[in-house]
């Protein structure tokens, strides 16, 4: 049986369709964002490879998001045990990473946080955020 196409209003897209089985559960949400625990990734043209996070249960939020690989040749994370049963993964190999960021006016001032990454399991569709401990990748990382 196929299933049927929902409808997002929402501030940035206009309208999204998407299927139920599109939606990203957050085992630990965004912090600042306890009520935003469905997302969906969306594609807006941009000048970065960046997606959007756009939330469900409230779609008037969403957020750029970007591989933290792609801004920062360096980057890298240990994930714990307890993280990779928090999203439903084995193996560390299948996770994909992202970074938030914050894309303000001027194009100098465009930043990824590499301290709170953002753990997606694509199979089950199911992510998490960290948040680093130590300060080897800083908050605010310009992109310019």
């Amino acid at each position: 049986m196929k299933e049927r196409s929902m409808l997002l209003k929402t501030r940035l897209f206009d309208e999204i369709k998407f299927n139920a089985d599109e939606i990203i559960n957050f085992t630990k949400p965004i912090l600042g964002f306890e009520d935003c625990k469905q997302y969906i990734l969306a594609e807006k043209e941009t000048m970065f490879p960046t997606f959007w996070l756009q939330c469900v249960d409230k779609p008037d939020i969403a957020f750029p998001v970007v591989s933290p690989f792609f801004v920062h040749d360096g980057y890298s994370i240990k994930l714990q045990t307890q993280d990779l049963d928090d999203i439903r993964l084995k193996n560390s190999n299948e996770v994909i990473v992202f970074s938030l960021m914050v894309v303000s006016q001027t194009f100098l001032s465009i930043r990824a946080n590499l301290r709170a990454p953002i753990i997606y399991n694509p199979r089950e569709n199911v992510a998490k955020q960290l948040i680093l401990t130590d300060d080897k990748f800083p908050i605010h990382y310009y992109l310019i």
